[in-house]
């Protein structure tokens, strides 16, 4: 009996991991998107084309950690919803080209009023999009402090 019930508990502390992993992978998404919005903003309001360079690596290291996350949920064999992920990857994609072909050319010549002005439109109302999917495949179970 006691053979059983330690096997049982192993069994059902490996069905968790799975469930664990996905959720940590949603919650690096979210973490992820948070930091690319936060660093752009950051240098939105920059005037120091060092301090932009940086905030720009930081975009894309952001970046590339939010589409890895969004690929192994696709990969992921639990299935999440691929409508939402989809819908996901197209919400980002525009987020991403507005970046890169509005928004930091706008700061790099000095235009940051332009910048401005499509960052906490357009991209505010994509960001809201994106929040509101991840939200919809995990709740609120990524607390981000």
């Amino acid at each position: 009996m006691k053979k059983f019930l330690i096997s049982g508990m192993i069994v059902a502390s490996l069905l968790t991991i799975p469930f664990a992993q996905a959720e940590t992978t949603i919650c690096d998404a979210k973490i992820a998107l948070a930091d690319a919005r936060f660093n752009l903003m950051m240098m939105v309001f920059s005037m120091d084309k060092a301090e932009q360079d940086t905030l720009k690596i930081d975009i894309d290291k952001a970046s590339i950690a939010l589409e890895r996350s969004v690929n192994t949920m696709l990969k992921d064999e639990r299935k999440f919803d691929d409508t939402l992920l989809t819908s996901f990857q197209e919400t980002w994609a525009q987020f991403k080209n507005t970046r890169e072909t509005k928004i930091v050319p706008a700061i790099r010549v000095g235009n940051n009023d332009k910048a401005t002005e499509i960052a906490t439109g357009i991209q505010a109302e994509r960001m809201n999009t994106m929040n509101g999917i991840i939200q919809a495949l995990n709740g609120d179970n990524c607390d981000l402090e």
